[in-house]
């Protein structure tokens, strides 16, 4: 059973509500030790029916060092075989910042499989936008040219997010001059409206 918190930039209490809300339980007019207490419960409610609880939260860069101790207290949850929830944070590099902070040494020390996201290469970039693509629900011709493609790699520097960016602006440029296919002319007009994908004119130059 999973349970996803996407903005955990909030005081302690606030996220347990969070999760408590999850979890389908209510938990708003209750105090902290009776929210513990409920939260406690469901999981071993959980874990009696043979499922485990992973809680996923994202941007935790942005959280409190307060609110990471919560976390950390809530991994302390076990029966005599295993752990109650397992907890998956994902954030920027600067999460990799707080965790150094020696308040949450204890958090840190339980960290047992970490990885870091790099950077798209230029194939990897193409794989990328065929993917959204056929998520998206499309199915034919392709819509972005070779060089358009290098171009948004280029400009990206391989950040997923700016290749979202680069990709649907290109396409939304395409789209209104009536063509079938991004070409580096539109990446390049989309670049120009981007300001964090903006590049020195060499490396187009260069391309």
């Amino acid at each position: 059973m999973s349970a996803y918190i996407p903005n955990p930039s909030l005081e302690p209490r606030v996220v347990l509500l969070a999760l408590a809300e999850e979890l389908g339980l209510p938990g708003e007019s209750i105090g902290a030790h009776r929210l513990d207490k409920q939260l406690t419960q469901r999981l071993l409610d959980i874990a009696r029916q043979g499922k485990r609880v992973v809680l996923c939260m994202d941007e935790t860069q942005a959280m409190p060092l307060a609110t990471l101790e919560s976390v950390r207290l809530l991994t302390n949850l076990e029966t005599e075989k295993r752990k109650l929830m397992q907890v998956v944070l994902f954030g920027q590099p600067e999460l990799d910042r707080k965790l150094a902070s020696a308040s949450v040494r204890q958090l840190r020390q339980r960290i047992t499989f970490q990885y870091t996201l790099k950077a798209l290469a230029r194939h990897e970039v193409a794989d990328y936008v065929a993917h959204r693509l056929t998520v998206a629900g499309y199915s034919g011709a392709a819509l972005f040219s070779d060089a358009a493609l290098k171009a948004i790699h280029r400009a990206s520097r391989g950040v997923p997010r700016l290749v979202n960016i680069l990709a649907h602006k290109s396409l939304l440029l395409t789209y209104g001059e009536g063509a079938r296919r991004a070409e580096r002319r539109q990446v390049l007009a989309a670049v120009e409206d981007t300001p964090s994908a903006r590049v020195p004119w060499w490396w187009w130059k260069a391309a």
